[in-house]
């Protein structure tokens, strides 16, 4: 009986929340799920280290980029100083609501043996080489076209707590974002998924909160940071890490664009997920990540490109429930005003019902 209570009440908050939304005049809903992908275009082959990408020998002597130089990347790297640039920073009232289905994630669970690499700009977790690939964890759904594999996850943070994260939410910015990066599976691979454009990757961005004690989920990683102090160090995790772990507990509510890699060559190839629930983790655990040494042996901290023109892009929302519905005051004598109620309402129904349905069985 508790669970039903429970889901009545979400429902409800839902309903209200909606309703709320109703009488302002922000963006309207976008009835149409399939939201439209820029247009194709050709990309040369990145080397951004943070995203797992292997330097090819013409690409060593390519120019060298710190996060300290960011603003001047564009100078030595076009490509960013693009359109649809990345981070950005998410105004939620001005997002488009959308009804993206859930996000279904496969070999998301424990996995054995993961690499830690400190590459001079960032701390990535690696899935072994010697990984089976039909274990390979993917993700489908949530409004992308296709299977995206997963290829790694990396850190951005700050000096302090005020501060680290790439995107930002109001302005607001975080002291932590995890990425978990994925490349498009009907490009074969990786690398050449970073040539293609402009859905060769897929990135979902987990924003971190102070929470009171350690994260129990980032212990895995955080109890060996001490070991890839230096650029170039790596070591073996002994604990097994769950990806689901690295994710919010909630996580069907999430903001999405179209945007870029977040380092030089900064490729416009990236369908962005940022999630508007956060992961927890500890004032200890941060400061341990302060420890580690940039390539250049200073403090890795402030490794974080500042948010970008949205130059007109549209950014997109959905809420928990899945079930959207026009922020556009609604009249009763309007046929469709009408007929978007009465399918928003079935949508809040439908919900409560399955949400009924998986907790009791």
């Amino acid at each position: 009986m508790h669970r039903w209570n429970v889901i009545f009440s979400l429902t409800v908050v839902s309903v209200v929340v909606q309703f709320w939304g109703l009488t302002t005049s922000s963006p309207q809903t976008a009835h149409h799920v399939k939201s439209k992908l820029p247009s194709q275009k050709s990309f040369g082959f990145g080397y951004y280290e943070n995203w797992n990408y292997v330097k090819t020998e013409k690409e060593q002597h390519k120019p060298h980029w710190t996060h300290k130089d960011h603003l001047n990347w564009p100078k030595k790297f076009p490509t960013c100083g693009g359109k649809r640039q990345s981070p950005i920073d998410i105004h939620p009232k001005e997002t488009v609501l959308s009804a993206f289905p859930n996000f279904v994630f496969h070999n998301y669970g424990l996995i054995n043996n993961m690499e830690l690499v400190n590459n001079g700009h960032s701390v990535t977790a690696n899935l072994p080489a010697d990984y089976p690939k039909h274990k390979t964890p993917h993700i489908t759904g949530g409004g992308l076209n296709g299977t995206y594999n997963f290829a790694q996850f990396h850190m951005h943070w700050g000096i302090d707590s005020t501060l680290g994260s790439e995107h930002r939410i109001k302005s607001k910015s975080y002291p932590l974002e995890f990425h978990l990066v994925h490349w498009n599976s009907k490009y074969g691979s990786m690398a050449e998924a970073s040539k293609k454009g402009p859905d060769g990757l897929a990135v979902l961005a987990v924003l971190a909160e102070v929470g009171l004690g350690d994260s129990k989920e980032f212990m895995p990683i955080s109890d060996q940071l001490g070991e890839v102090i230096r650029n170039g160090d790596e070591t073996v995790l002994r604990k097994p890490i769950s990806l689901m772990d690295m994710l919010p507990k909630q996580k069907s509510s999430y903001f999405r664009y179209f945007g870029s890699v977040t380092t030089p060559t900064c490729n416009e190839i990236v369908t962005w997920t940022v999630f508007d629930n956060f992961f927890e983790i500890s004032e200890k655990q941060l400061a341990k990540l302060r420890t580690l040494k940039d390539e250049v042996g200073e403090r890795m901290v402030n490794n974080f490109r500042t948010p970008q023109p949205l130059n007109e892009r549209t950014v997109f929302y959905r809420s928990f429930t899945g079930c959207e519905m026009s922020r556009r005051l609604i009249s009763l004598s309007d046929a469709n005003s009408v007929a978007d109620v009465f399918k928003w309402t079935k949508c809040l129904m439908s919900y409560a019902f399955n949400s009924i349905f998986s907790s009791t069985f």
